[in-house]
């Protein structure tokens, strides 16, 4: 979540389009110390569709009703008007993509996942930073675009997609699990810190977010841990970060939400191709 109400969300100004003809599209690039939950900026959107993508690190694209968990080479289309920002863990690099209407094969309506080849990575970095002729220069962007655009191979699952429940009365609830996914307290302790209802909270979650606040926690734990484990924290201490007392619990929950332990989940992010042209 972040610090923004509903009020801010709704009132996001739109940032006119960055991209001059005959250019076709535009990428900006943030780096910088860890922003911990702090956004990079007010929720905002733009006249142009945006690709969000992470060259290192993990970038987080705080959207009013999600947020998504990016890793190197992982990306997210978000379309023209759609209200977001975003923030960055420690040592991370984080892209956007600008493309207007204009310049795309197809339409981006909806949010979407995609995965950004290493090279097309490497171009986009290198357009910025270096000066060429404005064809050579059109005819590059036009051929990034195509396969940028391309139907997306099947990805690695455990992408981080969080939905965010969007009434207020739980906004502190929320962030506080965000803020600390394994702490300890049961939910029952939970809702009385923070003045609320049992029933309330149970509405709210199934209302906004088609599940349990139970079962919504969990799924936070599990994105944390399965960052944790691929990254190369042991498990046991993974478990820990999580707020699960024992590695089996810890283990049988993954198992639940991924389809696979986390040994083997590790072992199948190693082996991806994706692993081996994204990760840094």
């Amino acid at each position: 979540m972040n610090s923004y109400r509903r009020d801010d969300w709704d009132a996001s100004p739109e940032l006119a389009s960055t991209v001059v003809p005959p250019y076709l599209m535009g990428t900006g690039v943030v780096t910088g110390e860890d922003t911990g939950t702090r956004p990079l900026s007010p929720p905002h959107s733009h006249a142009d569709a945006m690709l969000a993508w992470c060259y290192r690190g993990t970038v987080w694209v705080h959207l009013q009703d999600a947020m998504w968990r990016l890793a190197p080479g992982q990306g997210v289309w978000i379309p023209a008007r759609t209200p977001h920002t975003a923030h960055h863990e420690r040592d991370s690099v984080g892209c956007y993509t600008y493309l207007p209407a204009t310049s795309a094969i197809t339409p981006i309506v909806d949010i979407t996942r995609i995965l950004v080849p290493r090279a097309v990575q490497e171009m986009l970095l290198h357009l910025g930073i270096n000066d060429m002729p404005t064809d050579l220069r059109v005819r590059i962007q036009s051929t990034l675009i195509e396969m940028l655009q391309q139907p997306a191979p099947e990805a690695l699952d455990g992408w981080g997609e969080v939905p965010l429940p969007t009434d207020e009365r739980v906004r502190a609830l929320v962030q506080a699990v965000l803020d600390d996914p394994g702490d300890p307290r049961s939910a029952g302790e939970l809702f009385l810190a923070h003045g609320l209802h049992e029933r309330t909270v149970l509405r709210i979650f199934q209302n906004d977010v088609g599940m349990t606040f139970g079962r919504w926690r969990t799924g936070v734990r599990m994105t944390l841990g399965a960052r944790l484990i691929v990254d190369g924290t042991p498990i046991g201490a993974a478990a820990h970060r999580c707020g699960y007392a024992t590695t089996s619990a810890f283990s049988a929950s993954f198992k639940e939400r991924f389809g696979l332990t986390p040994r083997q989940h590790v072992a199948r992010v190693q082996a991806d191709s994706a692993h081996h042209l994204y990760w840094r």
